[in-house]
């Protein structure tokens, strides 16, 4: 190949390049970034522990913006409703806190790469960030997949799950690892607000203590709350 045929694909590819990482940031703009402060909504739990269908409005005082309507379809105790706002709001921060750093914490720095694109979506993997060196040897035994929906050019899924077992300490083996979010918007041409939210945890500690978590989590009811 002639030298300004390989300058041509080399600067080709780097372009190419660019524009993707151009259209993830502005897929994830597209995301409604203020849920806990422009939205009312009904969160959706369901676990090993029961179903949990709870409502967060914003209007009302900070102690008092989550309730809990109903676990396992019944009236939920006292109890069990200041639990339930307790880990709620503690979940809420650590979400926050999440947003504000953004992609560039959850994929490593160029590792990006397009896999498939269809007349409707855009598919990338990634590679996860590692957060801390306690955390290298899990992240690094994780796949990211990304998918951008060309209709509106938003974050329609990401997924992180395990290509297999893994062993992040001493006598601890994963078996299965999935976190999945969904994305939509709430009417045609309307926001972009969160979906719902799988996760899967499956694994031993020590041989004997097995582990097999599934949670899903579901947003509905959408309200727009005005400042």
């Amino acid at each position: 190949m002639k030298p300004l045929a390989i300058c041509l694909l080399l600067f080709a590819t780097l372009a190419f390049a660019e524009s993707y990482e151009e259209l993830i940031d502005r897929a994830f703009d597209a995301l409604e970034d203020d849920l806990s402060r422009h939205w009312s909504y009904t969160h959706t739990q369901e676990n090993s522990e029961g179903l949990y269908v709870g409502r967060y409005d914003p209007r009302r005082p900070e102690a008092e913006r989550w309730d809990l309507i109903s676990v396992d379809g019944r009236e939920p105790t006292a109890s069990e409703t200041k639990n339930y706002v307790k880990q709620r709001r503690k979940e809420q921060g650590e979400d926050a806190e999440a947003d504000e750093e953004g992609f560039e914490s959850v994929a490593k720095d160029g590792s990006i790469v397009l896999i498939e694109e269809t007349d409707s979506y855009w598919l990338f993997s990634f590679e996860p960030a590692v957060g801390s060196e306690d955390d290298q040897d899990f992240m690094e035994s994780v796949d990211g997949r990304l998918r951008v929906n060309k209709d509106g050019q938003y974050v329609a899924e990401m997924t992180l799950q395990s290509r297999g077992a893994i062993k992040p300490g001493k006598g601890i083996k994963i078996e299965k690892f999935l976190t999945r979010l969904a994305f939509a918007p709430i009417y045609e041409g309307g926001p972009v607000l969160p979906l719902s939210i799988e996760a899967t945890f499956k694994g031993k500690a020590f041989l004997v203590v097995k582990f097999d978590e599934h949670e899903t989590v579901r947003y509905s009811n959408f309200e727009r709350v005005l400042d």
